[in-house]
């Protein structure tokens, strides 16, 4: 019997123990079929694609979310494994280097000297509820920005948005539907470019 005593208590406390959620992390990752779109002069042209600018919360790897009109909250088990900023950065570069418009495409860090500059403001980038919480769409909104660094001059700039609808309505139904948006997003952002460089 003194044996079974601490057995029973060991077991009590361990079923009595409090236990952790597991927090999921979630990636940017876009799977847009490559399209190399119609040659143009800018194909004689080095483009650098400039860090996005964005809201604070968007340099976070809080995932955040709308709730009814004016709530922003934020998932308790959920989170982005790189920033959006970052990760929608590296996309949007990744992007533009595969529709081979430009001569090459460099990153915001790179030390050569280009000819064209891009920068991008992330304006929207969320999952939104509706109030009753039965409902969710993503939602995404970029301005793009064409300069020439010589003289600092825009020679083109464009915003752009995409709306998905969420199919399940939780964290992971919503990165699904972000990063669809983004590709929908992005696809819009190449034609408009090989259009300016007409």
């Amino acid at each position: 019997m003194r044996f079974i005593y601490p057995v029973l208590i060991f077991f009590v406390f361990i079923g009595c123990t409090p236990t952790t959620p597991k927090v999921v992390e979630y990636r940017v990752n876009l799977k847009i079929k490559t399209v190399t779109l119609s040659e143009t002069k800018c194909k004689k042209e080095s483009l650098k694609v400039g860090q996005s600018f964005s809201s604070n919360a968007l340099k976070s790897l809080d995932m955040n979310y709308g709730l009814g009109d004016y709530k922003r909250l934020v998932f308790s088990q959920a989170l982005w494994a790189e920033s959006p900023n970052r990760a929608i950065s590296m996309e949007i570069t990744k992007y533009i280097r595969e529709t081979k418009l430009f001569k090459n495409v460099q990153v915001s860090k790179s030390r050569s000297r280009n000819g064209l500059l891009l920068e991008t403001d992330i304006e929207d980038f969320m999952q939104y509820f509706s109030e009753d919480e039965k409902s969710s769409y993503a939602n995404v909104r970029i301005s793009f920005t064409l300069i020439n660094p010589k003289s600092n001059q825009v020679i083109a700039t464009k915003t752009f948005s995409a709306k998905e609808l969420v199919k399940t309505n939780n964290a992971n139904g919503g990165v699904i539907a972000l990063n669809k948006a983004l590709e929908n997003l992005l696809n819009e952002s190449g034609k408009w470019l090989s259009e300016v460089c007409l």
